[in-house]
């Protein structure tokens, strides 16, 4: 039994709100507000001395879809090495890299790949920050049963949220209200890194479950951790499909986002999950060589893909 060495911490500003929901348009973080801030004001706070990479104490901000992985993760590894605390910092989108360059958490773990500008912040030679790959998930759309949409291609996602009017009638996108993560993730998948996203909002991931349970015409985009993480009534969870997305390619066909199709990489929306830490800091690297390596079995246990598959002893008898 693991006790007491980890801990979940709730910022003030995820805790739960509300929002009237609405239309709106994405629009991405100005690269340069991020610039002026973290390089203006840094701060103080936060763990500056780790005795070891197996010893102390790491606070670490994730992206919030995140949080039950990670969390799990802290138990296993403070289970192996007792002298090790890390707390858990669940962050509002957007704002986990910018925590961990302010030095308010030793390490960060994000959902999607950085932005160009976001890449050339972490490595700056104030931060010269890592990053590494530790995890898979995956965008999903998902449909009231009674939905006639019953497969995906990028392209059509891509055209859904063009704003642009059609011939033909199709599902209206929904998100979680400015979800910059997701919008990130979401320009890179579709290859649309300056296009407009346009979508009607919800203010979380559950009011998106529950407006797509209850509307035929409606289609959810978010994560697949956050779907999987959401607390929903069976008779809400009843009422919702995902759905099956093809490449496009001659011979593709349509596939959901399991474990094996996430890991082989035939589902196309695929995202890669991401672990930053900066190098001075022994315990955030330690726990980050423990997620590359041993930590890829809890992935295997969670709603999450291993980035990698470690080889099994089979004994025969």
């Amino acid at each position: 039994m693991v006790t007491g060495k980890q801990h979940i911490i709730i910022p003030a500003g995820c805790r739960g709100t509300t929002a009237k929901r609405g239309c709106g348009v994405f629009r991405c973080m100005p690269a340069i507000l991020l610039i002026m801030t973290v390089l203006g004001c840094v701060s103080e706070t936060g763990t500056k001395q780790q005795p070891s990479a197996t010893a102390g104490k790491l606070r670490m901000g994730v992206d919030a879809s995140l949080a039950g992985a990670a969390l799990g993760q802290a138990s296993v590894f403070s289970a192996h090495y007792p002298d090790a605390s890390v707390d858990i910092v669940p962050e509002v989108s957007g704002k986990t890299l910018l925590s961990l360059l302010k030095h308010e958490n030793g390490a960060a773990m994000i959902n999607g790949p950085l932005t160009a500008e976001e890449d050339s912040l972490l490595q700056h030679a104030e931060f010269r920050g890592r990053k590494e790959p530790v995890a898979r998930d995956a965008v999903i759309c998902i449909v009231n049963s009674k939905s006639p949409l019953d497969s995906m291609m990028p392209a059509r996602l891509a055209a859904m949220l063009s704003g642009k009017a059609r011939t033909q009638p199709d599902a209206v996108p929904w998100t979680s209200r400015n979800d910059y993560r997701l919008l990130a993730t979401l320009r890179s998948l579709l290859g649309t890194p300056k296009m407009a996203l346009h979508a009607m909002q919800c203010a979380s991931d559950s009011l998106l479950a529950l407006r797509v349970a209850s509307d035929p015409s409606a289609a959810g985009l978010l994560y697949l951790s956050s779907y999987n993480s959401l607390s929903l009534p069976d008779a809400v969870r009843g009422q919702l499909r995902i759905v099956p997305v093809s490449s496009g390619r001659p011979g593709s066909r349509a596939v959901p986002p399991s474990e094996y199709h996430l890991f082989e990489g035939s589902y196309p929306l695929r995202t890669t999950v991401y672990y930053l830490y900066l190098p001075a800091n022994p315990l955030a690297a330690g726990f980050g060589s423990w997620l590359s390596k041993e930590g890829q079995k809890a992935f295997e246990r969670n709603y999450l893909a291993p980035v990698r598959q470690l080889p099994r002893t089979i004994i025969l008898k």
